[in-house]
This record gives C-alpha cells, sequence and structure tokens, in this order.
C-alpha cells in the first residue's frame, strides 16, 4: 500500500495546527509532516468490501447540565479492527504535552483526547457515513470523498486539535476540510459541547443540548436504535459526585456510579455482529463483534469515561469491555 507525504505548504492545505504532525514520540527521522494511506484501504482476502471501516469511537454518550456539581460526563467506546495497534490512554504526543487519550500507532493520531489539568476540553471523533451513491446501492466504505489531487489526511489527529484550542471551533475553525473523509467531531467541556459534522462536502456545527445526548456514526441521531434504547437508561442513571467526591475517588464506581455497571452488563446482553459468527444481531447493542473471516474481527476493544468540571477532569477506561476488573483510573 503507497503511503503519501501532506506538505503542509499545498495549496488548499489546512493551516495552523492542521499541518503538523500530532504523534513526533514515534516520528520517524526526517519523515514529512504526517503519512496517511493515499487511497482507500482495499478489502483483505475474505474480507467484505462493505463491512465497517470506521477507525474511531462508534458511541459516545454525552451529557451537559452547567447547573450540576460534574457538568460534563462521557462514555466513549471505541470500534475498531482487532488486529489494529494501539495504546492506551497517556500523554502521547510531544506537541501537545497537555493532552491525554489512547495512540492509533498506525496513523498517530487518536479516537480521544482530553485536556485533563487547568481549562478541561475533550475532543472525540466518530468516522461518518458515506452517503449513498445511486449508482451503487452498496457502496463500498472504503471509498473515499477526498476529490482527486487532494492529500487524505487521517481524522485521528482531529481529537488533539478540537481538545487543544476552544477559539479555533470544532476542528480548527473549519479550516479546509475536503482533506478529510466524513467524521463527527465532538469537542466538549465543563460549559457545553458541540459536534462538528463533515459529509465530505459541507460542514454542519451543532450545539448539543443540556441534558444526556448519544452520538453515532450517523452523528447526532435521536432514532438510532442505541440512542432509543440505552439514551434514557444512561441519562436516569447520571451520576453528579461533588468536587471532594470526584478528587477521592480511586475507583471508576465513585465517579460514575451506574454508568460503570451498565456499561460492563453491556457485553452480556447483546452484541451487533452485522449476521456474522455465531449470536444475533442486536442493531441497539452498545458493543459490536463483526467476524469478517479469515481471523479478522471488528470489535469494541475499549471503553472511556470522562467526568469534567471546572477544576479538571478525571479519566477511567477499560481496554477489555465487559471485565469489570479491567477498570483503570488514569487521571
Amino acid at each position: 500500500m503507497s503511503r503519501t507525504a501532506v506538505s503542509p505548504d499545498r495549496p488548499g492545505a489546512a493551516s495552523g495546527m492542521l499541518a503538523e504532525w500530532p504523534h513526533e514520540r514515534h516520528r520517524p527521522i526526517g519523515a514529512p509532516a504526517l503519512l496517511i494511506s493515499a487511497e482507500p484501504t482495499a478489502a483483505a482476502p475474505g474480507r467484505s468490501a462493505n463491512a465497517p471501516g470506521s477507525r474511531a469511537v462508534c458511541t459516545v454518550i454525552v451529557s451537559t447540565d452547567p447547573a450540576a456539581e460534574t457538568p460534563l460526563l462521557v462514555a466513549a467506546i471505541r470500534d475498531e479492527m482487532s488486529d489494529r495497534p494501539w495504546q492506551g490512554p497517556d500523554r502521547h504526543w510531544r506537541r501537545y504535552p497537555d493532552l491525554t487519550g489512547g495512540l492509533d500507532v498506525r496513523a498517530g493520531g487518536t479516537w480521544l483526547a482530553a485536556r485533563t489539568g487547568p481549562e478541561p476540553r475533550l475532543g472525540a471523533v466518530l468516522n461518518g457515513r458515506l452517503a449513498p451513491d445511486p449508482a451503487r446501492p452498496r457502496r463500498p466504505v472504503f471509498d473515499t470523498t477526498v476529490p482527486a489531487g487532494v492529500e487524505r489526511r487521517s481524522r485521528g489527529e482531529l481529537p488533539l486539535l478540537a481538545a487543544t484550542d476552544p477559539k479555533r471551533g470544532a476542528a480548527a475553525g473549519h479550516d479546509d476540510l475536503t482533506c478529510y473523509d466524513p467524521f463527527h467531531l465532538l469537542a466538549a467541556d465543563p460549559a457545553g459541547a458541540v459536534l462538528l459534522s463533515w459529509d465530505g462536502t459541507r460542514p454542519h456545527e451543532q450545539v448539543l443540548p443540556v441534558g444526556l445526548s448519544v452520538v453515532v456514526n450517523s452523528g447526532l441521531d435521536a432514532a438510532e436504535p442505541r440512542a432509543l434504547r440505552h439514551g434514557p437508561v444512561f441519562a436516569a442513571a447520571r451520576p453528579d459526585p461533588g468536587a471532594r467526591e470526584r478528587a477521592a475517588a480511586t475507583r471508576p464506581e465513585e465517579i460514575w456510579g451506574d454508568w460503570v455497571r451498565l456499561l460492563d452488563e453491556a457485553a452480556g446482553t447483546g452484541l451487533r455482529t452485522a449476521g456474522t459468527g455465531s449470536r444475533p444481531d442486536d442493531p441497539a447493542a452498545l458493543l459490536t463483534r463483526v467476524e469478517l473471516g479469515d481471523g479478522r474481527v471488528w470489535s469494541s476493544n475499549s471503553i472511556t469515561l470522562l467526568a469534567g468540571s471546572a477544576d479538571g477532569v478525571r479519566y477511567a477506561f477499560n481496554g477489555t469491555p465487559g471485565d469489570p476488573g479491567a477498570w483503570r483510573m488514569v487521571a
């Protein structure tokens, strides 16, 4: 698979932070600005070209309430190919030393990043769905919306931008986005949350309402099965720990309460399987496991919990969804 360098000086390139290498700790010596695939990934042997292709968080549950003790709560579930290498949350990026998040080793970006200290802020990206093509009723998910002659950039850099500078908007002030395939980018802080959606043609930004929202790969979609089933349940179980409780907590349950149990139980109450494997498909399930053949599996591989307030962010992580013993406090 050929790879192409994205030059920060090319005409039409996104300016400022969008032109910078997000993960310098592992940057190859002499490497240019950012290396990404030059063309859509081809389907592997035994894998349908219509199989899931997202490289990002696929379900984000976010609750905002400026009047609460803990005004921002987030539960983010990442779905990914099981053989795509990643590392757990840490301060992986020299250029962004105050950001914590998981690392996508292949592209150098992340699916979620958080500033956990003063002026807390987070960014999370979900890959958007490709628009239907009348000429092809089943459009391969590996298609791209990036115009010919424009270098594709990794969407994994977007959470780093969203978590870095609130004055630049959800994605650097809507700099040229044509170099990205469709996405939904969540930017949130204790004052509220904004979702920037890009369909390959035009950006659309919306402020999330106060209360609980469920964001999926179709965006802020209240009619999506996951939102219909889990939105009311998580809203009813919303915790609101005070500052002392948040600071003293050593276990996720002490901050996120029943949300932890709901997430742990999700693995045993159904899976989105797309009709593969031995388990029935449950479109409303929070977790997914799609067996693509040739030993390849698309599955939910991690869950992130965030609790934000003016005094900072508490951060918990589980790299083995469904295992209550796999939770750990990150910050």
